[in-house]
């Protein structure tokens, strides 16, 4: 048992040792302290209770300020990710508006297009028409001067027929009526 002491003995001594090394303390000094001493201590003892609470303080704002920091960091985060669909959004809705637009100015044209088309080939047929008619007219009056020509030829050929049968007949009367041999 005696081999035991020694050990006991020894490793208290080195743990004395440890913490006298780690915290500046020195055991044997505690047996005779004095009353100066103790309030020295006391007072150093309640300032590091002050400077516990100062560092519980510290520690504890900064967690706070780094907790804030990464609230405010996800915050921020969110809102440009929440920037970012609405962006993508409002360039979903400006594709639907120019795909739209671009259809309306397509069928416009197109529209454009057929009507002017059309209205070209109103006036084209109109024109035609017109034309048409124009030439149905000059048939016409030629029609209307042949037939009144022809007519109007009729008619001085039986004038002057006529002419010609009052002549022989005037000139038949004369002869009946003459009396060559009253011609003395």
């Amino acid at each position: 048992m005696s081999d035991n002491n020694w050990k006991w003995g020894q490793s208290s001594a080195n743990a004395f040792k440890l913490i006298a090394s780690a915290f500046d303390f020195n055991a044997d000094s505690v047996r005779t302290v004095k009353d100066g001493d103790v309030s020295k201590q006391l007072k150093e003892a309640d300032a590091s209770d002050i400077q516990v609470k100062r560092i519980q303080d510290f520690a504890s704002a900064t967690k706070r300020r780094w907790k804030n920091s990464l609230r405010a960091n996800a915050m921020l985060h969110g809102l440009v990710r929440t920037g970012m669909q609405i962006l993508g959004q409002k360039q979903q809705q400006e594709a639907q508006t120019t795909k739209q637009y671009a259809k309306h100015i397509t069928d416009t044209r197109v529209l454009s297009a057929k009507t002017h088309t059309s209205v070209e080939k109103t006036y084209l047929k109109g024109a035609k028409q017109i034309e048409k008619t124009g030439k149905d007219l000059q048939r016409y009056q030629g029609e209307i001067d042949d037939q009144y020509q022809v007519i109007d030829q009729t008619a001085n050929q039986a004038s002057q027929q006529k002419r010609v049968g009052y002549r022989d007949r005037v000139q038949k009367r004369l002869a009946a009526n003459s009396r060559p041999w009253r011609n003395y």
